[in-house]
């Protein structure tokens, strides 16, 4: 058996041991990097991975990656589609993105792209790009789980913001973007839109960020992991598992995703 062929069945066997099964629908992100021991090149490792995780979910299941491009915020330079790489995602998110038959949200600044049976939600979401029918919504209602790689959930769960979006959380609010992008191989200014922290309210998030959520989780028996031989370490949890969880610690405390409530509250009368 060659190095490559080992490496994918050793994945498969990991993704079974944290819970993926067929006709799973997973969102992928993390950080690959301890993968280089396998000592195999980087475009196989890549290959293997996405082998891997597509042979775990089989024909029904799909992949979602990040493809942000917050670079683009704030700027003059057009989003598109089709050709706008995604910023600081990692390499695995870049390699999901360019697949044949990949789709992708259309925002300029948080896209989300999926290939599989599911993907086509990406096709029907709002401008915003948290809340109620964006990926984000949709992502709960297919009960995808979410897939960390070599970087704990803790450190990358982009769905807390969505949860802070349609909770309201009053230290944030919504921001109008006008930004170029292509359409039919022109460019319009459209807009779009973010929830954004007030500036200059003294908004300080935790330093600890979503730890509590998840020691929540831990305790419950709601977050799985497995360990590559190289040292890669794999996190998995339903996403709506984490809403659930993290929903009653809103309801207790609005500001409990901050190290103290803002010093300065511009939201107030």
């Amino acid at each position: 058996m060659t190095k490559e062929n080992s490496f994918k069945k050793e994945l498969i066997n990991l993704f079974n041991t944290i819970g993926i099964q067929e006709g799973q629908d997973i969102y992928t992100t993390g950080n690959i990097s301890k993968f280089a021991r396998a000592r195999i090149p980087k475009e196989q490792i890549l290959k293997n991975i996405n082998g891997a995780l597509r042979s775990s979910i089989g024909r029904n299941g799909t992949i979602f990656s990040p493809a942000a491009s917050m670079n683009l915020c704030n700027t003059s330079v057009p989003f598109d589609l089709k050709d706008t790489p995604s910023h600081e995602m990692g390499p695995l998110a870049e390699y999901l993105r360019k697949q044949t038959n990949t789709l992708r949200s259309f925002h300029p600044f948080w896209s989300v792209c999926g290939n599989g049976l599911n993907a086509e939600i990406l096709n029907n979401v709002t401008r915003h790009s948290y809340g109620i029918f964006s990926p984000w919504s949709y992502f709960l209602e297919l009960d995808v789980m979410q897939v960390n790689f070599g970087l704990h959930p803790s450190k990358a769960v982009t769905l807390i913001h969505h949860i802070e979006t349609t909770i309201g959380v009053p230290y944030r609010y919504t921001k109008e973007f006008i930004h170029p992008v292509i359409r039919a191989n022109k460019i319009v200014n459209e807009p779009f839109y973010m929830s954004v922290i007030y500036s200059g309210a003294g908004v300080e998030k935790r330093k600890k960020l979503n730890e509590h959520y998840f020691e929540a989780m831990d305790s419950s028996g709601l977050i799985h992991h497995a360990k590559h031989k190289t040292g890669v370490d794999i996190w998995a949890f339903k996403m709506k598992d984490f809403y659930n969880t993290v929903k009653p610690f809103f309801i207790s405390d609005i500001y409990n995703y901050l190290e103290h409530e803002p010093t300065i509250r511009p939201y107030q009368d």
